[in-house]
């Protein structure tokens, strides 16, 4: 009995020496459980080993909360994200349709889009002509396009873009705000998006040298090189690289507010031989 004893002891001793040194916290209950396994372990309380404390919730998922946190640390260092924007990013209450906190929301996305850096910044060069985006399309048009129709509204495109235009470099920068509902991954704006964003500002910069300010698209290859986050405005600076009269090749990449490069694309736009197309010019 006296050497069971002293053994259960023993482990009880090693099992808090190993805390101390801050080896794994269940190292005592591990032995402990080996002991009580084995034939000198005794089934009296006072042989059993103390139960080793309960992790907590922060040090069982330390790595995950370590890795959380410097991604958020990471996008407010490299995007220059406010605090409440990168909230919002992951979860965000929408208001009801109809409702007084709709009008807030729309506003404060408004607020958002104007004061942009990058908007700021293009106002002050008068060679660009500014317009919004899709406000003068037919109305047929913005109801059945994907981007002025399906995708508008709370959460999505809120707001019309900003467009502004340089007809004599056949440079556009076209500046939006998306929504937290335009995501693949939470808080990360699909890929498909980026595509269908990049698509419509290159082929709005091909027309631009075009007799018939319209064309489709021939080809279009994008390489992504950052995520682009949800709830911010963004920047899609395209320019026409090279032109005849039925084709356009255009380049261009989308940025944060800020300048932190996301994405990257080329394009040919063509203008068909057997189709009259609309004007393209009011997107």
């Amino acid at each position: 009995m006296t050497g069971r004893s002293s053994f259960a002891s023993a482990v009880r001793l090693f099992g808090a020496n190993c805390q101390r040194l801050h080896i794994r916290s269940n190292t005592s209950s591990l032995i402990a459980r080996q002991v009580r396994s084995s034939a000198f372990a005794t089934s009296s309380p006072a042989a059993a080993s103390p139960t080793a404390p309960r992790r907590s919730f922060f040090s069982e998922h330390a790595t995950l909360i370590v890795a959380a946190s410097s991604l958020l640390a990471g996008a407010a260092l490299a995007y220059k994200f406010t605090p409440l924007q990168i909230l919002t990013m992951f979860q965000e209450k929408l208001p009801e349709v109809g409702s007084p906190e709709e009008a807030a929301y729309i506003d404060r996305v408004e607020k958002q889009l104007q004061q942009s850096r990058i908007v700021k910044q293009m106002r002050a060069k008068p060679e660009f002509e500014e317009r919004r985006m899709w406000v003068n399309a037919p109305e047929e048009y913005q109801k059945q396009a994907f981007l002025a129709g399906t995708l508008s509204g709370m959460g999505k495109f809120a707001v019309p873009g900003i467009v502004f235009v340089n007809k004599k470099t056949n440079q556009i920068v076209s500046v939006i705000h998306v929504g937290s509902l335009l995501s693949g991954f939470p808080g990360i704006v699909h890929g498909g998006l980026i595509g269908a964003l990049l698509d419509e500002a290159l082929a709005r910069a091909a027309i631009l040298p075009l007799p018939g300010q319209s064309a489709v698209t021939a080809n279009l290859n994008i390489n992504y090189r950052a995520p682009t986050f949800t709830n911010q405005v963004i920047a899609i600076k395209t320019h026409v690289t090279e032109f005849t009269t039925y084709k356009s090749l255009v380049a261009g990449r989308v940025e944060s507010a800020h300048g932190h490069l996301l994405a990257e694309a080329t394009g040919v736009f063509v203008v068909p031989k057997k189709y009259n197309l609309k004007s393209l010019s009011d997107m």
